[in-house]
């Protein structure tokens, strides 16, 4: 926490819950925006459960869905800027870390 202090002024996803956080993980690990169908197998919930946390996570400005090409009836997730900075920095950050600890090693 300590070098996430020194290295992030201010903590964007700070105050997500464990299941937010996730869902933003999942979302961010999908090469292209992933379906909603697909989102909810991935993270072994029900659909009706990945709608209504990507409706919150909607609201957060953390998430946008966008109509999907190939079936209008279905929606993809995709992150906005809001999350997807944050989220890159983090895996810098944690390369700090490893770094840190990697040097008291022997």
């Amino acid at each position: 926490s300590k070098v996430w202090r020194s290295y992030s002024k201010e903590d964007p996803l700070g105050h997500l819950s464990f299941n937010e956080y996730d869902y933003l993980k999942a979302i961010q690990s999908s090469a292209e925006p992933i379906r909603l169908t697909d989102l909810a197998k991935e993270l072994e919930v029900s659909k009706p459960s990945a709608t209504n946390m990507v409706k919150r996570l909607e609201r957060k400005g953390l998430v946008k869905r966008l109509s999907c090409t190939e079936d209008a009836r279905s929606k993809r997730v995709t992150l906005t800027e809001k999350s997807r900075l944050p989220l890159m920095s983090e895996a810098e950050i944690y390369s700090v870390v490893a770094d840190k600890l990697r040097a008291h090693l022997d």
